[in-house]
C-alpha cells in the first residue's frame, strides 16, 4: 500500500461515499482490528463521543478553538517558554498579546489588514457539492507526530491541556463533538505534522514525517451493542509519508473570482477534514457559514480565514472572521454603524461565592437583519459561547419585546470562581448545570439588564413608534370600551381593572449623550458636602450613583481601556456605565453587625490620567441597618400592584387601559417581531409594566374566508367581531396566566430553586392559543348574534 497516495485519494475526496470506496479499493474497510483501533483504547468510547454537542455549529467551533490552541502552543515553544511553566502567560489574553503583540490582547486593536494577516494561520474551508459539503480546519500551529496521535488527536483521557493556562482545551474530549455530524457514516481525515520550532517526546523519530489516519463509526451488530468510534492504523501504526508540504490550503481569491481549493502548501500544521459535514449553513461559506459561526465565537482570541470554494456566485469568496465584538467595536465610528448610539456598553456583575462576570451590551438598529449576528443572553468563556439563557428571556423576563430580536448580551465567565465555573459549565460546552447558581446568576442579570436605562428608553421608543399611529384618534374603540365596563362591571373585573380607561402614554425622548474617550470627570452623584453615607441593610445591597463623561464603553474597549479598583475589593455586586451615570450596587461584608460602617474607596483612572499622575478617587461609607424581609421592587420604583392612593388619602379606583390593537398586513407578516403566516391570529407584546399590545393579522385565512362569503354591507361588522372578540378572548386567557403565576408563585423546584422559566408569562403560547380561537370566532359570534342584518344570513 502506497501510503502517499492513499493520503492524496482522501484529502481529495469530497464526500463520504467517495472515501468508503477508497477504503474499499485499498481493502481497508473491514472491522479488523489489525487496522481498525478503537478511538482513545476504548471500545466503549461512544458514551463519550456521543454526548458532545448537540449542535452541529457549536460542535465545529471546538475545532477552531483546538487550532487557536495549536498556534498559542507553537508561538509558546517558539519563544522558548514551556507552556506548564512559571514563565508562561496565565490567560489566553495575556498569551495573545504576549506572543502576538497586540494591545490588550483584543484582536480590535488591530486594523482590517492586520487581521487578514493574521488569520492566515487559520482557515476554515468548503469544499465538495452544494447541497453535500465538506470543510477543512488547517492551521499553522504545533502540530503532531504521526508517534504521537494515539495520545493527542485520537485520545479521550489524556490531560494533554490540563495544566496549560492560555488555552481553551481542558477536557480531553479531541474535538470529537463533530464526528455524529460527519455524514451516515461518520469519517474524518487528520492529517499532521510537528512545527520545527516544537519539542517532540523521547524516541520518537518520526517529527519530520506527515501522519494521517481516518476516522468512522462501526455500527451495533450481533456482537456489539453500541456503536464504537475507531481510527485507522494497520497494526497499530499511524500512516504516514515524507514531504516538504502538502497541498491543503485555497489559493487567494479577488473580486468575483472563487478560490480553488488544494492550491497552497502547508508545510506543517494540522489539517482535518469533515466529510459530507451535516450543518445547516450550507449556502455561500462567506455569509451563511460566517454568521453561524459567530453565534457560538463571539470574540475569537485569534482571528480565522473562511473561504468558499464551491460552485456558487457571490461578492467574495473568503472572508476574515474576527468575532461580532470586534466588529461592533471598529463600527463605532462609522456613518453605516450597526448598533445604536451609545453602544456596546458594559457592565460588570460580581456575586458572592461566584465572582466577577464582566458583560458587553449591544443593541443593533432596526434596520439591520437579525439573521446576520448573534441576539439574546449569552456565557462565554474567552469568547466562546458555552450557553445561554431561554430563548424568551428577553420578552418575557425583561420585557423588552421590541428589543428581542436585536439586543446581545455577551457575559464573560473566565474570572469566575474555578470551581463554580467547572460546575456551571458541563463537558459539552453547549449548555449549563441549572442548579443554585445558574438561578442567581439568571436573576442578578435580569436585574441589572431590566434597570438599564438605555434599553428601556429603546424599548420603549420603538413601541412608541409601532404604536402612534393605531392609537391616534381612535375615539371609537375608546367609546366602545368604556360601554363595554359600564354595562358589564363583570368584564372589568375579570379583565384586572375598574371601570377607568387609560388611554395616553406620554411621549418618550432619548437624551443626546456625547462621551469622552478619557473622561474629565468621575464622582459621586449629588455627594453631601459632609460625605455620603449609605444605610444598608444587612440582606441587602444599596445602589450607589457616579456621574462622568466618559464613554459607554469606557472599561471594556480594546483600546486604553479605563481601569476601576475598590477598596475593599468584594463589596460591590454589579456596575454599568450609561450616558454619564455610573450605577453601582453595594453590600456589607458577610461579618457585619448593625452599626457597622465601612469606608469604601473607589479609584479608576485610565493611561492620560497616569501620563497627568493623577487618578479619579471618590470615597463614601457604608453604614450596616437591620435586616429587611419585603424585597423592594426592582429599580426603587413602587409595586405597580399596590393601589395608589389620591391626595387626600383614598384608595383610587385601578385603571384599565385601553387594549392597543394594531392591524398586520401580509406584506409585514416577516417582520422579524411578527413572524407571520396566514394562521397567524394574534401576536402580544408588553406594552408596560402592566399593559399589552396586540398585533391582529388581519390577513388570516379564516378572516379572508368569512369576507369572501359575507355581503358588503356586513364586512366591516365581522371584521370587528374578529379584531375586538380575538382581542377579549387574548386578554381573558392573559389575565388566566397571571391569576395562575400568582397562586404558583412560592412554588419551587425540586432543588429548591424558583422554576423562572416555567413562572414567566409566555406570550408565545397564549398566540397559539387566540390562533385556535380565530378559526371559530366569527362563526360564534355570528350565531349568538341577535341584531336585524346577520341574524337573517
Amino acid at each position: 500500500m502506497n501510503e502517499f497516495k492513499l493520503y492524496e485519494q482522501l484529502i481529495t475526496a469530497e464526500d463520504e461515499d467517495e472515501v468508503e470506496n477508497i477504503l474499499k479499493k485499498a481493502a481497508l474497510l473491514s472491522d479488523d482490528p489489525d487496522l481498525w483501533v478503537p478511538f482513545s483504547g476504548n471500545e466503549m468510547n461512544y458514551n463519550v463521543i456521543g454526548n458532545q454537542q448537540a449542535d452541529a455549529t457549536a460542535a465545529l467551533v471546538e475545532k477552531v478553538i483546538n487550532a487557536i490552541d495549536a498556534m498559542l502552543m507553537a508561538q509558546s515553544y517558539k519563544r522558548g517558554i514551556d507552556p506548564q511553566g512559571p514563565s508562561a502567560p496565565r490567560s489566553m489574553t495575556h498569551a495573545i498579546e504576549t506572543f502576538f503583540n497586540i494591545q490588550n490582547g483584543k484582536i480590535a486593536n488591530l486594523t482590517a489588514r492586520e487581521q487578514t494577516a493574521l488569520a492566515e494561520n487559520i482557515h476554515l474551508v468548503a469544499v465538495g457539492s452544494k447541497p453535500d459539503p465538506s470543510y477543512l480546519v488547517i492551521d499553522r500551529g504545533e502540530g503532531q507526530t504521526p508517534q504521537s496521535f494515539p495520545d493527542t488527536f485520537l485520545s479521550l483521557k489524556n490531560s494533554n491541556k490540563e495544566r496549560i493556562p492560555f488555552v481553551q482545551g481542558k477536557f480531553s474530549s479531541g474535538g470529537t463533538g463533530i464526528l455524529p455530524f460527519c455524514g451516515k457514516r461518520n469519517y474524518e481525515l487528520i492529517v499532521s505534522k510537528r512545527h520545527p520550532d516544537c519539542p517532540t517526546a523521547q524516541g520518537d523519530k518520526s517529527k519530520g514525517s506527515w501522519g494521517f489516519t481516518v476516522v468512522r463509526r462501526m455500527f451495533p451488530d450481533e456482537n456489539r451493542r453500541i456503536s464504537m468510534y475507531v481510527y485507522l492504523a494497520p497494526k497499530g501504526r499511524i500512516l504516514s509519508f515524507e514531504a516538504n508540504e502538502i497541498e491543503v490550503l485555497p489559493s487567494r481569491s479577488s473580486a468575483g473570482t472563487p478560490a480553488k481549493p488544494y492550491a497552497v502548501g502547508l508545510p506543517y500544521g494540522t489539517c482535518i477534514k469533515l466529510y459530507s459535514y451535516r450543518w445547516k449553513a450550507k449556502a455561500v461559506a462567506t455569509t451563511e457559514a460566517r454568521y453561524e459561526l459567530e453565534r457560538f465565537l463571539h470574540s475569537p482570541c485569534l482571528p480565522f480565514r473562511i473561504t468558499e470554494t464551491r460552485d456558487y456566485r457571490a461578492h467574495y469568496y473568503s472572508t476574515t472572521l474576527s468575532g461580532i465584538w470586534t466588529t461592533v467595536s471598529q463600527d463605532n465610528g462609522s456613518e453605516n454603524k450597526k448598533v445604536e448610539k451609545g453602544f456596546p456598553s458594559d457592565g460588570m456583575l460580581s456575586l458572592p461565592d461566584i465572582g466577577p462576570l464582566a458583560y458587553e451590551i449591544a443593541l443593533f438598529r432596526e434596520e439591520v437583519d437579525p439573521r446576520h449576528f448573534p441576539h439574546g443572553i449569552y456565557f462565554t468563556l474567552n469568547g466562546q459561547v458555552h450557553g445561554s439563557l431561554p430563548s424568551n428571556f428577553i420578552s418575557s423576563s425583561l420585557k423588552f419585546d421590541y428589543l428581542s430580536n436585536y439586543l446581545l448580551v455577551s457575559v464573560e465567565c473566565s474570572k469566575m470562581n474555578k470551581k463554580v465555573l467547572e460546575d456551571f459549565f458541563m463537558a459539552s460546552r453547549d449548555r449549563m448545570r441549572r442548579d443554585e447558581i445558574y438561578y442567581a446568576i439568571q436573576e442578578g442579570i435580569r436585574e441589572e439588564l431590566k434597570n438599564h436605562a438605555g434599553l428601556r428608553e429603546h424599548n420603549a421608543l420603538r413601541r412608541q413608534r409601532d404604536i402612534e399611529q393605531a392609537l391616534s384618534d381612535d375615539k371609537e374603540t375608546v367609546n366602545l370600551f368604556q360601554d363595554l365596563l359600564n354595562t358589564d362591571p363583570a368584564l372589568a373585573a375579570l379583565l384586572g381593572g375598574g371601570s377607568r380607561l387609560v388611554t395616553t402614554a406620554g411621549p418618550i425622548q432619548i437624551t443626546p449623550f456625547e462621551g469622552k474617550k478619557f473622561p474629565s470627570f468621575f464622582h459621586l452623584k449629588k455627594e453631601p458636602k459632609s460625605g455620603l453615607v449609605k444605610n444598608c441593610p444587612l440582606n441587602r445591597a444599596v445602589r450607589v450613583e457616579f456621574e462622568t463623561d466618559a464613554d459607554n464603553n469606557y472599561f471594556t474597549r480594546a483600546d486604553s481601556p479605563g481601569r476601576i479598583e475598590y477598596q475593599p475589593p468584594n463589596l460591590c455586586l454589579s456596575s454599568h456605565l450609561w450616558n454619564g451615570e455610573f450605577n453601582t450596587r453595594f453590600q456589607m461584608p458577610w461579618d457585619a453587625k448593625v452599626g457597622d460602617e465601612i469606608e469604601v474607596v473607589v479609584t479608576v483612572s485610565d493611561v492620560q490620567q497616569e501620563m497627568r499622575g493623577r487618578q479619579f478617587e471618590s470615597r463614601f461609607r457604608l453604614k450596616g441597618t437591620g435586616e429587611v424581609d419585603e424585597v423592594p421592587h426592582p429599580g426603587g420604583r413602587p409595586n405597580p400592584t399596590k393601589s395608589a392612593k389620591q391626595a387626600n388619602g383614598k384608595k383610587r379606583e385601578p385603571a384599565l387601559e385601553l387594549p392597543r390593537v394594531i392591524e398586520v398586513r401580509k406584506e409585514d407578516w416577516q417582520k422579524p417581531m411578527l413572524k407571520f403566516d396566514e394562521f397567524s391570529a394574534v401576536k402580544i407584546a408588553h406594552a408596560d409594566e402592566e399593559g399589552y399590545i396586540f398585533y391582529l393579522n388581519m390577513d388570516n385565512t379564516y378572516l379572508l374566508t368569512e369576507l369572501v362569503r359575507a355581503r358588503d354591507e356586513d364586512k366591516l361588522l365581522i371584521k370587528f367581531w374578529y379584531k375586538y372578540g380575538l382581542t377579549l378572548c387574548a386578554m381573558g386567557i392573559l389575565r388566566e396566566e397571571k391569576r395562575k403565576r400568582s397562586a404558583t408563585s412560592h412554588e419551587v423546584t425540586k432543588n429548591g430553586h424558583p422554576e423562572q422559566e416555567e413562572s414567566s408569562e409566555d406570550l408565545d403560547r397564549v398566540s397559539q392559543y387566540a390562533a385556535g380561537i380565530a378559526c371559530v370566532i366569527i362563526p360564534i359570534i355570528r350565531r349568538l348574534y341577535r341584531g336585524p342584518t346577520i341574524a337573517s344570513t
